[in-house]
């Protein structure tokens, strides 16, 4: 139980690292400006976009971890139907996340070098960029559904105090409508209701 807490206090934790620490100038004004000043930028700091992209990798595995651990727990205390409907919704949204991330951390590296090399922007990198922006969109509503559900399943079962899995369920639920409605969102908010559940089992 401790090492299922620690994976998932850990997954929004290192992405945190990667995301505010390491980000040197990738802040909410760089996300808002037109693609091509973003790759003028990301050529001039190509190391910390890479630290960026790896940080939150990490993050990505210790949180997956994490709920795969978690799934367990929660079989084994008797609730397996909620805790693999969470985990194949989670995987579900994990997937488009993966090329996300993948596409951050290795195409547009490439499209930053290219365009510092040539002076211009790749062709296929619009299309490419608004397919893994789709992909993080996805993460976040996908991943906090299959969270939705832990908290439900938390609830029917001993493992942490009932209010936790509610506070689970209803800061997932706040999360999926925020972002439904302004249509935006970080991708840190997929692992908000995973740090809430693994501080409650460390706390345990």
């Amino acid at each position: 139980m401790t090492l299922v807490g620690i994976l998932l206090v850990s997954g929004l934790s290192a992405s945190l690292v990667g995301s505010l620490s390491l980000r040197s100038g990738y802040n909410s004004a760089f996300w808002r400006l037109p693609l091509d000043e973003k790759l003028d930028h990301i050529a001039t700091q190509l190391r910390a976009w890479w630290w960026m992209s790896i940080w939150e990798l990490v993050g990505l595995f210790a949180l997956t971890g994490g709920i795969l651990g978690l799934t367990w727990l929660l079989v084994d205390v008797g609730e397996p139907v909620l805790a693999f409907v969470a985990v194949g919704v989670y995987t579900v949204a994990l997937i488009p996340w993966m090329f996300g991330l993948t596409f951050q951390a290795a195409g547009v590296a490439r499209a930053a070098r290219s365009r510092g090399e040539t002076g211009r922007t790749p062709e296929w990198l619009q299309a490419s960029w608004d397919t893994a922006f789709m992909g993080e969109m996805t993460w976040v509503l996908g991943s906090n559904v299959g969270h939705a559900v832990f908290g439900l399943a938390l609830v029917q079962t001993t493992l942490v105090a009932s209010w936790v899995g509610w506070l689970a369920f209803g800061v997932a639920l706040a999360v999926i409508t925020s972002v439904a409605i302004v249509r935006d969102g970080f991708p840190q908010l997929g692992s908000l209701v995973p740090l809430i559940i693994g501080v409650a089992l460390l706390a345990s």
